[in-house]
């Protein structure tokens, strides 16, 4: 840590960033090299690299801006149930991922992490200011632009680290060298945000609408973060005298133009980009389809990591390793195997229960089959395809209610044939569930949440195709209803299908869109009290998600979703057409957030929010789920609002320690399986991360003496 919290991250190599950063070979840089216009330019643009943080090794960033929350969770059950070894000391696995996050470096590569990054900044920074050297001596407004362009990245970097630690050091002044001297106290977060409010303003009045290079953050990005911080201060401005701990430790200060600040920037951005019928992506899907999204990215992405098909230029993770940790296992017993189409079954994050249940109109909202890989076809030949077999009692069933012009069966055939389809998913309710000899007499894998027995009338919980146990806290993880989103059909570098176990995703990482902006500017109007102009907002994104007249629905939506008996004959027939636009069954109103109302009700608000105020905040992030599940900000949104834990202990049952809130199943599985109880052990001081002891033992005084036990446990944070 001694030498990497305070070093100069200068490569000999310098990555490129796609199609923006040109990729420069140097043997030999010196600090002359940096002294030039060129020099800088290559310094500058290579502090983009820390934009994949989110997306690169799930122990580096991902795991922590991704999961335990109320709608996304780690697959393995220990880390999911928060466990005190997984997550509750400066020596679990949480404060390594933190570890990481600070800052790492190992023997063959130079540090990265927020505070290098932080630190090459600062040396940038520094470098505009004092040396300026060519342009950045002669023009003004090339200079400024490329210092908003560095304020930028350095408040993002401050932005995510205290995200997880509150007060955190703020160090501002470039470091070039070692003197042993280790002196970080901590800043106060109201600090810390007056610091980066000021810095990303600067940003969004000097950078262009526009930049050539595509990667480069933007004006309108500029002020969607800006906007994202003013937010940020005034949902904790309330929080300064709060009796909870983890709640105060959130204050940023009280700024009584915040909202106003908001609502502000957000129309100029809005505006800027053209509004809701240029500035929205026409389809929701076209933001993730890898076919157009890598080609054409819409204007709806403000700003996203940039990866590369040339995987040599993606650094030390090897690239968008998003792309391995949302795909659940689909070839077990399926007659699928690894494709480069479905992607590398990890299965490292996956859905909580509660995070499907809150699309509440899967028949009429299209975000929610556009989201989730709900089927697979066999790819497999007979000779070698790993399909179970039919048993005698499937069989039978089968060739008695099999659909006209389907094939007979025998007991011991392989059930799931080449090109046909081979897994499919239903995500229901108890009081929805499916007859169990109906699920279990399909030639395929049919993963349904809710089956009733057709003999006995009692409910499962999740049976895998041979009656045992899985999900929750069994030793069975379910194969699970992933998002689709991160899909690489080129992981590796190229189509080839040679290339099905390769971790390097090439795929740019959506870091900000103008969907957020719409519904930032809502929760501010909210908040304000403007509740009708808060609906209007969301509408927008609701209008996006209807399916329009035309539209086909998937076959597995018309065949067996339980509210799918709600539709025309006509519309559950082969093309499954929308026959209207669905719009008007989704539209939002007030009463999705007036207390009493049915809309309310169908909300399914935590027991804990009772008022038309704190329901609308509820409502937000409800919406916020169901537009940006699996996009990597649901941890730091719910955590800023002060909501993380409310929604966690009510809505994720593997990380909750509450009683009674869920269904009780009769595989109850010794209390593992669905007994309707949590299975977890989150607390409050969960809702921010723990300093690792990594970290701390290396701290010291002005003088450079280390600190003494006490000071290091002064300096940690509560409940760890």
């Amino acid at each position: 840590m001694k030498r990497y919290i305070a070093f100069l991250l200068i490569m000999a190599t310098m990555l490129s960033c796609k199609d923006f950063l040109e990729e420069k070979q140097v043997s030999t840089l010196t600090q002359d090299y940096y002294n030039t216009e060129s020099g800088l330019e290559v310094m500058i643009k290579s502090l983009y690299v820390y934009a994949r943080v989110k997306h690169e090794w799930d122990a580096n960033g991902a795991r922590l801006i991704e999961t335990e929350t109320d709608a996304y969770m780690t697959s393995s059950a220990p880390v999911a149930r928060m466990t005190s070894a997984e997550y509750g000391t400066d020596v679990s696995r949480i404060a390594g991922n933190i570890n990481n996050f600070l800052g790492s470096a190992n023997s063959n590569y130079a540090p990265m992490g927020a505070y290098p990054h932080i630190n090459n900044c600062n040396i940038a920074l520094d470098q505009i200011d004092n040396v300026h050297p060519g342009m950045y001596g002669t023009d003004l407004a090339f200079s400024n632009e490329r210092k908003a362009e560095v304020l930028f990245l350095r408040a993002w970097a401050y932005y995510l680290v205290s995200n997880q630690l509150g007060d955190v050091p703020l160090l501002l002044e470039p470091k070039r060298e070692d003197n042993g001297i280790y002196y970080y106290p901590k800043t106060s977060l109201e600090d810390i945000y007056k610091k980066i409010i000021t810095d990303v303003r600067f940003a969004y009045e000097h950078l262009p609408p526009n930049q050539s290079d595509y990667g480069r953050v933007t004006k309108w990005a500029a002020g969607h973060f800006l906007a994202k911080l003013y937010l940020n201060r005034a949902q904790a401005a309330g929080f300064q005298s709060s009796a909870e701990e983890h709640l105060r430790m959130l204050y940023k200060g009280s700024v009584s133009t915040d909202l106003d600040s908001v609502i502000s920037v957000t129309t100029e951005v809005i505006n800027g980009m053209g509004g809701e019928s240029i500035g929205l992506a026409p389809d929701y899907w076209m933001l993730f389809d890898p076919e157009v999204a890598e080609s054409t990215p819409h204007k709806e992405v403000l700003w996203s990591a940039q990866f590369d098909v040339n995987t040599s230029l993606n650094g030390r993770f090897g690239g968008n390793r998003s792309v391995n940790y949302h795909v659940g296992n689909y070839t077990d017993q399926t007659g699928v195997t690894r494709a480069m189409a479905y992607g590398r079954p990890f299965g490292t994050f996956k859905p909580t229960d509660w995070a499907y249940d809150n699309f509440r109109d899967k028949v009429n909202d299209s975000r929610y089959y556009k989201t989730f890989s709900y089927e697979y076809v066999s790819n497999m030949p007979p000779s070698t395809s790993t399909s179970y077999t039919w048993n005698t009692a499937a069989a039978a069933w089968w060739n008695v209610n099999k659909p006209d012009g389907e094939p007979t069966v025998s007991a011991g055939e392989k059930r799931i044939l080449q090109d046909s389809r081979a897994l499919i998913y239903i995500e229901n309710q108890k009081e929805e569930a499916l007859d169990s000899a109906t699920v279990m007499s399909q030639p395929y894998q049919f993963m349904v949440r809710w089956i009733k027995s057709a003999n006995t009338g009692k409910y499962y919980y999740r049976l895998f195709i041979d009656g045992s146990n899985m999900g929750l806290a069994t030793t069975r993880n379910a194969p699970y209803l992933a998002s689709k989103k991160y899909v690489d059909p080129m992981r590796g570098g190229s189509a080839d299908e040679a290339n099905f176990n390769s971790e390097a995703g090439t795929r740019d990482a959506i870091l900000m869109r103008l969907a957020e902006t719409f519904l930032i500017r809502a929760e501010a109007y909210g908040r304000k009290g403007q509740y009708g102009l808060a609906v209007d907002d969301i509408n927008v994104l609701r209008r996006r998600a209807a399916y329009k007249a035309g539209e086909s629905r998937p076959q597995v939506l018309a065949q067996w979703e339980p509210k799918a008996a709600t539709l025309p004959a006509e519309e559950r027939q082969a093309p499954y057409q929308s026959s209207a636009n669905t719009y008007d069954k989704i539209n939002v109103s007030m009463n999705h957030f007036t207390p009493g109302t049915p809309e309310a009700t169908q909300e399914g608000y935590i027991p804990t929010v009772t008022t038309m105020a704190d329901m609308f905040i509820h409502f937000i992030y409800n919406e916020k789920v169901r537009e940006f599940l699996s996009e990597g900000i649901a941890w730091e949104d719910q955590h800023n609002t002060g909501i993380l834990y409310d929604r966690v202990i009510y809505f994720n049952q593997m990380a909750s320690d509450r009683s009674g809130l869920w269904p009780v199943a009769t595989n109850t599985d010794n209390g593992n399986g669905q007994n309707g109880n949590g299975k977890g052990q989150m607390a409050k001081h969960h809702t921010f991360r723990p300093w690792p002891n990594a970290f701390l033992v290396q701290l010291t005084d002005e003088n450079g003496n280390p600190l003494d036990e006490t000071t290091r446990n002064a300096y940690q944070n509560p409940g760890y």
